[in-house]
This record gives C-alpha cells, structure tokens and sequence, in this order.
C-alpha cells in the first residue's frame, strides 16, 4: 500500500497560468514535480535567468524603460547625422513616386509590380501629405523604426540574458554601420527589422504569459513584419524552435495550442501576400547570387568588412558561453535567427530570387544578441554581481564604435556608391534653362528620368518631349517612349541630353534610329560631365 507521499492521487499545488513553467518534468502519473523552494536570489544571481530558465521574466519599470530609452537614443542620435546630406538613389525615387502619385496611378502600380510593399507605401503617402517630400521627411521614418528596433533589441536580450546584457545589444546593434546606413533610407527595411524584434519580444511575453491577447498581438506582428518585407517573416523559424522547447515537455497543455492558433492566424494573413507576391516576382529577376554576392553579404550587412568580422567573431565566442551560461534552447534560437535566413534565401535562390543583404538586415539584432551574451558570458566569469559586469562592456562599446567610425563617415557620402548625382546635373539645367527647351534621357543602367523629376521637383523642368505615356499612367517605374524620333521633336531649338550611360558621348546607350536622327540634325553646344551622369545641350546644325 502506497503512502500519502507516494500517492499518485496526493492533491499537487497548483501553478499559475503566468508562473513560468519551463521545463518542469511531470511523473509517469502525469502529475507536475514542483521545484524544491529556495531563499530569495542573491547578488550573484541577479545578473539574469539560470540555465535552462523560462525565456520571460518580469522586470521593474525603470530597468524596462531605461533598457529600451538608451540604445533607441543612441540609434537615433547616430542615425540624424548626415541624414538629409546623402541624395535620394533609385529606390528612394521608387518610394517618392509612390507616395506621390494620384490614388488611381498607385492603385496601377501595386497592380502591376509593387504590391507586397503596398503597406509601407500607403503609410508614406500619407506621412508625405502631412511632412513634405524632402529627404529629411522621407527617411525619418525609417530612423524613427530602426531606433525602436534599437530599443526593442534591449527589451529582447532583458529578457533572454538580464538587464545589463540587454542594454548591451541594443547599444551594439546602434552602433553597427549597416543598421544607421538603413535607417536613413527612405525604404521599408527598417520596418522590418523593428516589426521582427518587436514580434519576438512579443513571443517572449506570450509564452510568459500565455493569454490570448498576447498571442493576437504575436500574431499582429509577425504579419505586419511579412507586410513591410516578406523575407522577414523568416523570424518565425527561431519563434518555433523557442515554442517547440517551452512545451516539449509538456505536450498537452493547451498553451502549446495557443501558439499553434496563433501560427495559423499568421499563415492566413501572410499567405496572400506571398501569392501576389509570386505573381510580381519579375521585380527582384536583377538579383543575383554568384560567388560575389556571397563573399559581400558579411560586409554588405554590417557595412564593412573589419566590423562585420568583430561583431561575428564576439558572437561566435558567445555561443559556447551562452550555451553553458544559458539556456541552450535560447541560443539555439539565437543562431537560427543569425544564420537561418541567409542560408534559406541562397539555397531557395533559383526558384525565389531573394538573396540579397538588405531583405537580411532583420537578422542583425540576433548578431546583437550573440555578440552582448559573449560579453556577459565572459563578465559572468570575472565578476559574480549583476552591475559591475557591465565593465567589460564599456571598455568594449567604444572599442566598437572607434572601428564603425570610418565605415559610418563613409556610408554619409554625398552619393550612394556608384549612384549619379542628379542634382549637379539638375543645377546645371536650371541654370540654364530657356523656354521651350525639351529634354531626353539616356542610360539603360540607372535610367535617370525619376531622379531627375525628383531633384527638379520644385523649379521649372524642360519639356519630357519623347514621353508617350508616363509611369503613372502604365502603373510602373518605366515609361514609353516615342518609337520613332523625329516626329516627336517639333523643330525644338534646345534639347538638353541628361544620360547615366558609362560613355560621356551625347548619343551613347540610345536606340540607333534615336542616335542617328539627334546626330543629323543637332550638334553639342555645351557639355556638363559629373558622377556617373553627364548632361549636353544640343542646338541644330548651322
């Protein structure tokens, strides 16, 4: 006969649904072994969970507020420097055309090319009817996202490693070339990112606190990431793997449903977007992924070569010290999100073409992360209180921002690498402008019509006199043309050539019948040649 010890039917205490259960090993019976109650953390345990610990935690006001305030000021105080002295380039002409054109134009174009980012542009047209289109207002946007991002990531590694280690990713995520080079783009990828940290963090707290309004909330986010950019909807893969270990153990409870709803609530929000997308994938055909594109991906990402090998190598020595440290699960997620993404879009490459650094930079916080628990691993093995461990971050942060220095003066350029300088080019017009002047374009590489209607926005502009049928009324970034010349001309005493084509010849990179009419009937008056863009004003032959 069993005693009442023994006694499988022995009434057990019961758990709060938000007490974290993690890993709590149940009986043959199926009845749950409580842990054995300890005396209150001391000091050395306040640094973060021990291994094998719940992901979420409760933390004070004042810690959560300072962990998310701190690295989101630095973001954005290293993001407003230079942000309106870069000129916009040929993406950010997309989003200005976009975010400008009339209601039925949009409507064309999200039909015909754009329509997976169809949700970020609706939020820039109606920023740009209230702030303007210059291109402080159009970038602001995505400073303001990629310092929530910042802030965010300290919120995540709070609750993944402890408040000094949190503070410490977002601080390096700040600091990180690649991240301030995005959030000064007038795109969505700064979007992205932030949504992708926001929804893990949002996970963090549901599997803490497993109610369903934190699971619609999780779910909310992971579809507003796929709807600023669907490759970021790869954050799921470490979301699963943190479910799959919370709830290993303990298959029947029904949280573990709970976050199976909530996969389905994503995937009937996000697989429409994914089936538009597919039909519009002639947009992103450029794309490659040759032995180049690999090579640049690290230095691409992080914005150079030296901070990309710091940042990864720190992460890399994070990895075993996290995994003794920490839960192994947490640092398994960790990697997947790092790694997981660029591995996926390459190896898928041929048939989804979305190998490129800039639909990747969602997995940079994860490289945050990794980098702040090799710091913490290593200040845990020095010092045994939670604060002073924070030592050997602040000798490592200004080591790291002294590397980024360089990279970041650079990436604040007047041009983005390799891009044309259209508003030397549209200087040089409206210097010289007269009535009655028309204008042609040239250029297959970087067709230079958009930027130059973006830079001459506000000043008179000479006639487009080739134009047949804009890019508003086709519902797409090109426009037609007239296919045979000289009719469109109309003995037009100055035309104004403005080509991005490689060669400073007026006639160079046009159709041949084009070249050849120009040729005949005008000669070179003027010639202006600036970065990868030079402008002629032709007069008729004497």
């Amino acid at each position: 006969m069993l005693s009442d010890d023994e006694s499988p039917f022995k009434p057990q205490p019961r758990v709060s649904p938000d007490a974290p259960t993690f890993f709590l090993p149940t009986t043959r019976a199926g009845t749950m072994i409580m842990p054995k109650v300890s005396r209150p953390a001391g000091p050395a345990e306040e640094a973060g969970p021990a291994p094998d610990a719940p992901v979420g935690r409760r933390f004070p006001w004042w810690q959560q507020l300072l962990a998310f305030l701190l690295p989101a000021v630095v973001m954005f105080t290293v993001g407003w420097q230079g942000l309106s002295g870069r000129q916009l380039w040929n993406d950010e002409h997309a989003t200005w055309h976009a975010a400008t054109v009339d209601w039925d134009a949009f409507t064309r174009l999200l039909d015909r090319i754009d329509r997976v980012l169809a949700l970020y542009y609706l939020f820039m047209r109606g920023w740009v009817a209230l702030l303007g289109d210059t291109p402080t207002s159009l970038r602001l946007p995505s400073l303001i996202a990629m310092a929530a991002a910042a802030g965010l990531t300290a919120l995540v590694g709070q609750r993944l490693l402890g408040t000094p280690a949190g503070l410490v990713a977002g601080l390096v995520f700040a600091v990180i070339p690649g991240v301030s080079r995005y959030a000064q783009e007038a795109r969505p990828y700064a979007f992205a990112v932030a949504a992708a940290v926001l929804a893990t963090l949002l996970l963090l707290l549901a599997l803490d606190r497993p109610r369903w309004p934190w699971w619609f909330a999780y779910s909310a986010a992971v579809a507003l990431t796929a709807y600023f950019h669907i490759v970021a909807v790869l954050v799921l893969v470490p979301h699963v793997l943190l479910a799959w270990l919370r709830y290993q153990r303990s298959e029947r409870d029904v949280r573990l449903w709970k976050f199976l709803g909530a996969l389905g609530l994503i995937t009937a929000a996000v697989m429409p977007l994914a089936y538009t997308g597919s039909g519009q994938s002639g947009a992103i055909e450029w794309i490659k992924a040759d032995r180049a594109a690999v090579v640049e991906l690290p230095m691409r990402l992080f914005g150079s070569y030296p901070v990309a090998l710091a940042v990864c190598a720190t992460a890399l020595v994070g990895i075993p010290l996290l995994a003794v440290l920490r839960n192994r699960g947490v640092t398994a997620a960790l990697v997947a999100w790092a790694v997981f993404p660029p591995v996926f879009t390459l190896a898928t490459f041929p048939l989804l073409h979305l190998f490129l650094f800039r639909y990747l930079l969602f997995t940079l916080p994860a490289w945050a992360l990794l980098a702040a628990g090799a710091l913490h691993g290593a200040s845990r093995l020095l010092f045994r209180r939670a604060w002073p461990q924070l030592l050997i971050a602040v000798g490592a942060l200004p080591a790291l921002a002294l590397l980024t220095l360089p990279t970041q003066q650079e990436l604040r350029g007047p041009l983005v690498d390799g891009e044309p300088d259209y508003r030397a080019a549209a200087e040089v017009i409206s210097a010289n402008l007269r009535p009655g002047d028309g204008v042609i374009f040239a250029g297959r590489t970087r067709p230079p019509r958009m930027g130059m209607a973006y830079q001459m926005r506000d000043v008179p502009r000479p006639d487009d006199i080739l134009l047949v049928r804009s890019a508003a009324e086709i519902g797409d970034f090109g426009v037609e043309e007239c296919p045979v010349t000289l009719p469109c001309l109309v003995n037009r005493d100055r035309i104004w050539v403005v080509s991005t084509s490689y060669s400073r010849e007026a006639f160079a990179e046009m159709a041949e019948e084009r070249a050849a009419t120009l040729n005949r009937l005008y000669q070179v008056e003027q010639e202006s040649a600036f970065t990868r863009i030079h402008v002629h004003l032709l007069v008729p032959r004497r």
